[in-house]
């Protein structure tokens, strides 16, 4: 199993002054600490089917930092801890993979998924809840976004948890909990700059804001919070998980560029 490794739970990159907003990325990171290997398959390709394949590089970080855009990005891997479950289920929440493939080969004991998850999943919601309380002492709205990616084609496992949903998926799903995690004006602010660049983005189709979305929503129930999920076709050879270098080199100047108009435009 061979994985990039760090003792870092998350990357913070702070904005620059005037703070305006929070972009969240918890899905992409690749790192697994030893201390879960005992519990995994070791076929590291199988663990990551379902990783959000370099969302990170998918923004210009720097450029956000500098319009007032703070960043924080987990480096842990999902299968490990993920990041968009409740504290309670995060531990290897994915006992198969999207595909059906066997991903978790036996079962902590309580004492240590309690461990694990109060060591990987609360620091990050508390790097969230500080950030936020911040924003809030400057505005009267503070604005967050948790941005992921979707494969392009829903599996029988997707379609399973949502029938409804086209097989083919939209370019982007923004999600505000079918309405409860913003104001309307916010998410379809981001949905006009979308428009304009895309031809297929759809709000709360095929998903309605994942974990981070709903508890954030839960404490700050007043602030305007979306999840923003890009299908990874428009990127990724989704095959190999590479990276197609000129598509995301276009998306990441779009996405940067979609993300600073919208998060300033919603301050006016």
């Amino acid at each position: 199993m061979q994985a990039p490794k760090s003792n870092e739970i998350f990357k913070f990159y702070p904005a620059h002054t005037p703070f305006i907003g929070i972009l969240s990325i918890p899905h992409s990171g690749e790192e697994i600490p030893d201390e879960f290997r005992p519990y995994l398959y070791d076929d590291f390709a199988r663990l990551s089917r379902d990783v959000d394949t370099g969302v990170h590089e998918l923004v210009d970080i720097e450029k956000l930092n500098k319009n007032g855009i703070s960043v924080i990005k987990a480096n842990i891997h999902r299968i490990c801890i993920d990041l968009n479950r409740p504290m309670q289920n995060s531990m290897l929440n994915w006992k198969k993979n999207s595909h059906g493939e066997i991903t978790v080969t036996q079962e902590p004991d309580d004492e240590t998924r309690e461990k694990f998850q109060l060591k990987y999943h609360a620091p990050y919601y508390e790097m969230l809840k500080a950030l936020i309380n911040e924003l809030i002492g400057l505005y009267p709205k503070a604005s967050f976004v948790d941005l992921h990616s979707m494969p392009s084609l829903a599996t029988d496992y997707h379609l399973k948890i949502n029938p409804k949903q086209d097989k083919h998926r939209p370019d982007f799903c923004l999600s505000d909990v079918n309405g409860e995690s913003c104001e309307a004006s916010f998410i379809q602010t981001f949905k006009s700059h979308f428009d304009k660049k895309y031809s297929n983005v759809k709000i709360n189709d095929p998903y309605f804001g994942g974990n981070v979305t709903r508890e954030i929503n839960n404490l700050f129930p007043n602030i305007n919070n979306i999840q923003i999920e890009i299908s990874r076709g428009l990127y990724l050879d989704e095959t190999n998980r590479s990276m197609l270098e000129e598509k995301a080199a276009n998306l990441k100047e779009n996405l940067t560029d979609i993300l600073i108009q919208s998060f300033k435009e919603v301050l006016k």
